[in-house]
């Protein structure tokens, strides 16, 4: 994979991930990380963040940049509870 190309995957990748929050959950997200996995094994590039101007309220996710899609989704009790406060089931598919 070229440079180009993995910094456009990074791109959708983030996009994707602060939709998702945005979307499901109503929430405005910052990703701090993004780490392309080894190909070999997945198609995946994983992230952190947080809530905007909530850096206790932290997360992980990954998005398949073959399927196009939100794979894996982490959180902190911190998260999870705004996420509950807002009325959501944070485990709801």
């Amino acid at each position: 994979m070229t440079e180009s190309e993995k910094q456009a995957y990074f791109q959708e990748a983030e996009k994707k991930a602060t939709s998702y929050f945005k979307d499901k959950y109503e929430l405005d997200v910052v990703i701090t990380s993004k780490e392309l996995l080894p190909e070999m094994a997945l198609d995946s590039i994983a992230m952190e963040g947080h809530v905007a101007e909530h850096k206790d309220q932290e997360f992980t996710i990954s998005y398949d940049y073959n399927e196009k899609k939100i794979k894996n989704f982490g959180m902190s009790p911190a998260i999870k509870e705004a996420i509950t406060a807002k009325g959501y089931d944070p485990y709801e598919k």
